[in-house]
């Protein structure tokens, strides 16, 4: 007889199995033979699917995505009790039990977005990420190690200070290493973009020496691009920051960004997909701010701003030239 507490531990695993994707024909039937097995089974589930309900609407109502960043928070701990008190009250509303299991348990430690998804992820050593549509990562985090493996995508960190152990972020065969500071890390495929908005972090190459890539430390407002063994450091303003992790509130901001640029940018967080049949659209320069899953609204201003037409065929717009 298996107890109540492996009831709720495989409850929590399912739910954040179909959460995590992709949901294959197998693990649906998996699923459903799970639930046919025992009514504590099917308890346990319901359960711990109304509390994952209400963390999502606990999160919605806490702003998601709008918080300011570790190290500003603490500085200002008062801002943070209206939202430490409302999640004090729907913990009790669904169980301090299936709340604790739901945020610490995770198969693997795995973490993943959909296209179009933002999520925000509390680490026990006080740090937090936010996953950017589209990725994926691996969390490895005990007494002596705090170590994040970026299999795709973005994420953003704001990592809490702990000078014996440093936070590593691995993303393909590089390494970024932090203390405590707030930075974001995208990978696209072998290349790799870093962001860091307070703090200091430093860039290496993973298993390789040190003079290979020149392991160069980023301060606050500069943004480093590698591609292979190259690195291209730049220093941008605060506004320039700023507008690179705008996606965190679901914002994609431009100024004076070349068409393609855009198209692409939009293409991450829809499944739609934007296209360019016309050389005359991708040198148009766009400006402004958008949020990133309403492609249709953008499609709307373009064509309103711009010599531009647009056709829609099943998952994709096609973007001409207006004659």
């Amino acid at each position: 007889m298996e107890s109540r507490e492996q009831h709720e531990q495989a409850a929590a695993a399912w739910l954040l199995r179909q959460d995590a994707g992709p949901w294959t024909e197998q693990d649906a039937a998996a699923f459903e033979a799970w639930l046919a097995q025992s009514a504590g089974h099917r308890a346990a589930y319901y359960r711990f699917k109304g509390a994952w309900q209400e963390a999502g609407r606990l999160r919605a109502l806490l702003g998601r995505g709008t918080a300011p960043p570790a190290a500003a928070a603490r500085r200002r701990p008062w801002r943070r009790l209206p939202g430490l008190a409302i999640a004090a009250s729907v913990a009790c509303a669904v169980g301090l039990a299936a709340l604790a299991y739901l945020l610490v348990l995770s198969p693997s430690n795995v973490y993943a977005t959909r296209v179009g998804a933002l999520e925000t992820v509390s680490l026990p050593d006080g740090s937090r990420l936010t996953l950017n549509t589209d990725s994926r990562l691996h969390i490895d985090m005990d007494a002596n190690d705090r170590r994040v493996r970026l299999r795709q995508g973005e994420a953003f960190f704001e990592v809490a200070k702990d000078p014996l152990r440093p936070f590593v972020v691995e993303a393909g065969d590089k390494r970024i290493i932090a203390v405590g500071t707030a930075f974001s890390v995208r990978r696209s495929g072998s290349d790799v973009r870093v962001v860091v908005s307070e703090g200091r972090v430093r860039v290496e190459a993973v298993g390789r020496p040190a003079e290979v890539l020149q392991a160069p430390l980023l301060d606050a407002g500069m943004i480093a691009s590698t591609r292979g063994d190259a690195v291209l450091v730049q220093t941008r303003s605060p506004v320039e920051i700023a507008q690179s992790l705008s996606w965190r509130t679901g914002q994609l901001v431009f100024r004076d960004t070349p068409m393609a640029e855009v198209v692409a940018e939009f293409n991450r967080y829809n499944t739609r997909k934007l296209v360019i049949e016309d050389a005359a659209v991708d040198e148009l320069r766009v400006g402004g701010i958008f949020h990133a899953t309403q492609l249709d609204a953008f499609v709307s201003l373009v064509q309103r701003g711009f010599p531009v037409q647009a056709r829609a065929e099943d998952d994709r717009i096609v973007l001409t030239a207006r004659k």
